[in-house]
């Protein structure tokens, strides 16, 4: 408890990171957190050679190779090692997020993520800076998960299809469909989901509800990450760049529709008299003239 109230509640911090200017109260914690701010990953596992940032992460992985997973959810039986991760687990089935962000009242699942969502989102001090965009992050892992969208890269890969994606969230969502693991369904629709969480947003398609809102033209979104996407119409920042013609994007998708004017491709046919074009709005002006023609 002493070292506890010296760690979170002492004024004296005398050890300072000299990247982000974040002070420690002791030199190992200090240490900790400049890994933040790097690739390092000292910690090795001596099973299966994997490295790790923390120790605790290392110490958790290797439980896996011992089957050490004492502690098991009753909803989808995935084990722990630890009494404290179920705990923390179990907010994903109940969609409890007890957590809240005192800037923008964000729920998060563990006081952990909250922390770092306020470090990402609401710390003024962004120290590393993408080379292609010159976006600046709080963590190293931010900024590399960052420049993913500026690539073609898809580093996870689905070990029952090959499909690949981009994110690892992704991945372990499409890995549910090879499973049917669906319990969770919408009492209005029917359609069901792997997460509580995805069905509570999904039930704001019926609710109407719209919780995320523009602080710059109070416009509302039912999710987050479109309300991410609409903020570029402010900022005027376009992180996708085409590889071609060096033209920016706000969006993935509008790259993508324009990339295909530096090739042959015509994707969107016309079923009545099948011409094709490049772009779907091409198509859509063409079928309001040529389904007139035919009637």
């Amino acid at each position: 408890m002493k070292r506890h109230f010296q760690y979170v509640h002492c004024e004296v911090r005398p050890f300072r990171c000299e990247v982000c200017n974040k002070s420690f109260a002791f030199q190992q914690n200090l240490k900790n957190h400049k890994i933040i701010h790097t690739e390092e990953q000292p910690y090795h596992c001596d099973v299966c050679n994997m490295s790790f940032q923390y120790w605790n992460t290392l110490i958790e992985h290797k439980s896996r190779h011992n089957n050490d997973f004492p502690y098991s959810c009753d909803f989808c039986g995935k084990g722990f090692s630890f009494q404290s991760k179920l705990t923390v687990h179990m907010h994903v089935h109940t969609g409890e997020r007890p957590y809240i962000c005192d800037v923008c009242k964000k729920g998060f699942v563990s006081k952990y993520e909250v922390k770092q969502h306020h470090q990402r989102m609401h710390g003024e001090v962004r120290p590393l800076r993408c080379e292609v965009c010159n976006k600046s992050f709080a963590f190293q892992n931010d900024l590399k998960h960052h420049k993913i969208t500026h690539t073609e890269e898809q580093p996870y890969h689905c070990d029952v299809c090959n499909v690949s994606f981009r994110y690892r969230k992704a991945l372990t969502e499409h890995k549910f469909r090879h499973n049917n693991d669906y319990p969770y369904t919408c009492d209005l629709c029917g359609k069901s989901f792997s997460f509580l969480s995805d069905l509570r947003v999904h039930m704001r398609v019926h609710t109407g509800e719209r919780p995320y809102v523009c602080n710059v033209c109070d416009k509302s979104f039912a999710r987050s990450s479109v309300l991410n996407k609409h903020l570029r119409v402010h900022t005027g920042e376009r992180p996708y760049v085409c590889d071609v013609c060096s033209r920016t994007f706000g969006d993935k998708y509008t790259l993508t529709v324009h990339q295909v004017i530096h090739t042959e491709e015509r994707p969107f046919v016309c079923d009545a008299c099948n011409r094709t074009f490049r772009q779907k709005s091409q198509l859509n002006k063409h079928i309001s003239l040529c389904f007139t023609k035919h009637l």
